[in-house]
């Protein structure tokens, strides 16, 4: 049920995402635009990755609980804000300055 709900916020979130910058992507050209795919493909998998494995190495020998939240707390939010700075300087050099930064 879980990834029923994941699959459905997340087709949801893409129809926003072209509805709310389908002017903007209709300026792009295809190259530009397979760019922006591979660019928020590839942040999003590699930042997963960080959380999820990173995560559980940096807090496996950590028997206490609040620790263990804390240290993968912060792991998510660097990593969402590594990935987040790198993205917006990538889409920013494929699209010449057209596309928005991301907040």
């Amino acid at each position: 049920m879980k990834s029923v709900l994941s699959i459905i916020a997340v087709t949801a979130f893409v129809i926003y995402l072209f509805l709310k910058y389908g002017d903007i992507l209709s300026k792009l050209s295809k190259r530009q635009k397979f760019g922006v795919f591979i660019s928020y493909f590839s942040t999003i998998l590699l930042a997963g990755i960080c959380i999820y494995y990173g995560g559980a190495f940096l807090t496996e020998p950590i028997q206490n609980g609040f620790i263990k939240f804390f240290i993968r707390l912060t792991i998510v939010l660097v990593t969402l804000w590594l990935a987040v700075s790198i993205l917006n300087q990538v889409l920013h050099k494929i699209t010449k300055g057209i596309f928005p930064k991301i907040t």
